[in-house]
């Protein structure tokens, strides 16, 4: 197995979750050992121009050249791209961020003959600032489980300046689009509306924005970094019969803890459906 100084990755689709994963692992090394194909021209040239990446001819000349091998297309694309570069897959680990294909159709798809490692990964739009969170999952039925876990850390290591990574079961994957894969969206809707309450009190609107982000921000590292239970955390912030506290009723008036969690639990149920689609299509190709 080689180390990530000598390891060689090509992205197959440069779209724009490809582009982000090429910009987080060009981080960590040489733009001359990553190689990047897609199906138009322009796209691939662009983010070649942009990083100093190497353009491969096709699919199959890409998963010759890499030893891992990134899957940023679209689901019901990937059957025919597996069958391209099926023949130059041999010890190698395949990684598929595309929604929803789980990696039993993966292997179905690139056939069980082939000794590859199978690698699934979701990250998020914040990734493309190094602020997301990625969630990653590995074959369980995988043949060689030591060579599937050295690919792990490796791809851990790649994608790392995109923001943490974080192993989880295949089956929390509907969970992790979800909560961080739609999180960001719940979020922009808050920053939006605190924004909008903002300017009805007076405040411009780029400076609105600007407050209720970095707010949200601050609150956020500092769950991460105090260790202190939010919990905790509002109840600092709430001084006996002061305005914080008066706002949290209001928010628990309104229903907002349940609103939040039945719009998660809505995604999650919605990512199944979908992704119980996709598959089932995915199996007659």
């Amino acid at each position: 197995m080689k180390q990530l100084d000598e390891i060689t990755a090509g992205f197959i689709g440069a779209g724009a979750m490809g582009s982000a994963l090429v910009r987080a692992v060009s981080r960590k090394i040489a733009a001359a050992r990553i190689f990047v194909a897609s199906r138009t021209s322009e796209s691939r040239a662009r983010i070649a121009a942009e990083l100093g990446v190497r353009e491969a001819a096709d699919n199959g000349s890409l998963a010759a050249l890499s030893d891992i091998v990134f899957l940023a297309v679209k689901p019901l694309q990937l059957p025919a791209v597996l069958r391209e570069i099926a023949p130059h897959c041999a010890g190698k680990a395949l990684v598929s961020a595309a929604a929803g294909v789980t990696l039993a159709s993966i292997r179905d798809a690139l056939g069980k003959a082939v000794p590859a490692a199978l690698i699934r990964v979701m990250p998020n739009i914040a990734a493309s600032i190094g602020e997301g969170i990625t969630a990653l999952a590995v074959e369980k039925s995988a043949r060689e489980t030591e060579t599937v876990e050295l690919y792990a850390a490796l791809v851990l290591e790649l994608l790392s300046p995109g923001g943490p990574v974080e192993r989880v079961d295949e089956d929390l994957m509907d969970c992790v689009t979800a909560i961080s894969g739609c999180g960001p969206a719940y979020g922009f809707i808050f920053i939006e509306a605190l924004a909008d309450a903002a300017v009805s009190l007076g405040m411009p609107r780029e400076k609105a924005y600007i407050f209720a982000a970095r707010t949200l921000k601050g609150a956020s590292a500092l769950v991460l970094e105090s260790g202190r239970h939010p919990a905790a955390l509002k109840d600092a912030v709430c001084s006996p019969s002061g305005a914080t506290i008066e706002a949290v009723r209001t928010l628990e008036s309104g229903g907002f803890r349940s609103v939040v969690m039945e719009a998660a639990l809505r995604a999650a149920q919605r990512a199944a459906v979908l992704r119980d689609d996709i598959n089932q299509r995915l199996s007659k190709h």
